[in-house]
């Protein structure tokens, strides 16, 4: 944890802007690239509603409680088998907990929803490695697995290709590799599932990545050490992060305000840039407030939307 101090600031004006893989493990290739029509019944897709609720019901703990039962896994500090996301009783809130990693946790919540449990059936173990090819030895594909997959996910079923920001919709899922040459890296890239587009959001920094590109922002569900927001990197920080929060950065408020890093599962906000012309993934950058961008040629970045039949 970290605490930082600054001068209280009013609050932002005018924000605004801002196949089935069972016992039949045999799906087509053609399959797969059969994408279903839109279901206008839809506003959340049904692992965005379990995400959401085990974040939702985490939230209501006292910080102190919170802090013992939503945690990032940092590198070693326990084996996959120790990774877990629970899911408790309605009105219990002590029953819920996430101990994990960006991939692991939205894997888990892929299985609770989509899982040999549920009346889909198809996201698995087996499914997984098969398609997202999982590490000899490791339960959860890392977010450079996802990555690949995604950008091929022609080929994988119950997932299509997303290309362009701009078509990004609540529940979709955006993976970004740290280092695409190297895969031995206990940390390999990030994954986050989009929850909603909040608009664009211009800064000097967008110039890193181009002088022709867009930054869309977009409140997203993740699992993370790094909160998506630092209201003390500035004299003007506290007022834009207050338009884009992270539920993960405590305040105690008072004269002047201080905050507390946590880590775990939680929302944010991630600042994904178009190219202006082509409009497909430009780039990243991890808030609002970051003073630095990466480009999709350091940083691949790949997404895609997942239909549970």
């Amino acid at each position: 944890m970290s605490h930082h101090r600054l001068s209280r600031r009013g609050l932002l004006a005018g924000t605004a802007g801002a196949a089935l893989i069972t016992a039949t493990a045999a799906t087509s290739r053609a399959a797969a690239a059969e994408v279903p029509p839109p279901d206008p019944q839809w506003a959340r897709p049904p692992h965005q509603v379990e995400a959401e609720m085990l974040v939702d019901y985490l939230r209501t703990l006292p910080w102190s409680e919170q802090a013992q039962v939503n945690r990032y896994k940092t590198a070693g500090e326990f084996p996959d088998e120790s990774s877990s996301a629970k899911w408790g009783a309605a009105g219990h809130p002590e029953q819920f907990s996430v101990l994990a990693q960006c991939s692991s946790f939205l894997t888990m919540v892929l299985e609770r929803t989509y899982g040999a449990n549920s009346a889909y059936g198809w996201a698995t173990k087996e499914y997984f490695s098969q398609y997202f090819h999982t590490e000899p030895g490791k339960l959860f594909p890392t977010a450079e697995k996802f990555r690949t997959g995604f950008a091929g996910a022609a080929d994988i079923p119950h997932f299509t290709g997303v290309t362009k920001p701009v078509n990004l919709r609540p529940g979709d899922l955006v993976a970004f590799d740290y280092d695409s040459e190297n895969t031995t890296e206990p940390y390999t890239g990030h994954i986050v599932m989009v929850k909603e587009r909040k608009g664009t959001w211009a800064s000097s920094v967008d110039s890193q990545v181009g002088s022709n590109v867009v930054p869309y922002v977009f409140e997203i569900v993740d699992c993370t050490s790094n909160p998506h927001g630092n209201p003390a990197a500035s004299d003007s920080a506290e007022a834009i992060y207050r338009a884009f929060p992270d539920t993960r950065i405590e305040e105690h408020v008072g004269a002047t305000p201080e905050w507390t890093e946590h880590n775990g599962a939680g929302y944010g906000h991630i600042v994904f840039y178009a190219d202006a012309t082509t409009k497909l993934f430009a780039g990243y950058r991890w808030d609002v407030n970051s003073s630095t961008a990466h480009t999709a040629a350091e940083r691949p970045i790949a997404a895609a939307r997942v239909y549970p039949r």
